[in-house]
């Protein structure tokens, strides 16, 4: 099992949500080449260990962020983000904990930590633009030869 794998399985994941847009596992250069809501994945920090003879095992965080919108860009009245960001956000929790071992491509999801929904943080700007979204850590551990 691979890092590319894991980015794999969490993206199939991530499509199955109802409404995310896109969840590709090629990033985009820009968010015009995204269809908003999108998950997008970045390889956190790992552990690794030998486990037993010629196995290895790698505890991973899996950085997880859910652009939904830009920031009140040429919207009158309350911003509709917000509450698309929350339903999504306990969706995707959801999904997780319903697919603890992501279709079989690691060996089981060991923790996992949203940010909650955010208004343009900074792990949540793309060009400078603040997006509504939220971001999840997903800690996976995976074994191979």
């Amino acid at each position: 099992m691979t890092v590319l794998t894991t980015v794999a399985a969490l993206q199939t994941l991530h499509r199955t949500i109802a409404g995310v847009a896109s969840a590709p596992t090629a990033m985009p250069s820009n968010a015009d080449q995204a269809r908003l809501p999108v998950a997008l994945v970045w390889p956190g920090e790992a552990t690794w260990q030998l486990q037993a003879i010629d196995l290895k095992r790698q505890e991973r965080t899996y950085v997880v962020r859910c652009y939904v919108q830009p920031v009140a860009q040429g919207i009158a009245g309350p911003d509709e983000g917000y509450q698309a960001c929350v339903a999504l956000l306990d969706d995707f929790g959801r999904a997780y904990l319903g697919d603890p071992t992501l279709g079989g491509a690691v060996d089981h999801i060991t923790a996992l930590r949203d940010s909650g929904v955010s208004g343009g943080g900074f792990e949540l700007r793309w060009g400078e633009v603040p997006y509504w979204g939220f971001v999840y850590r997903v800690t996976v551990v995976e074994k191979s030869a």
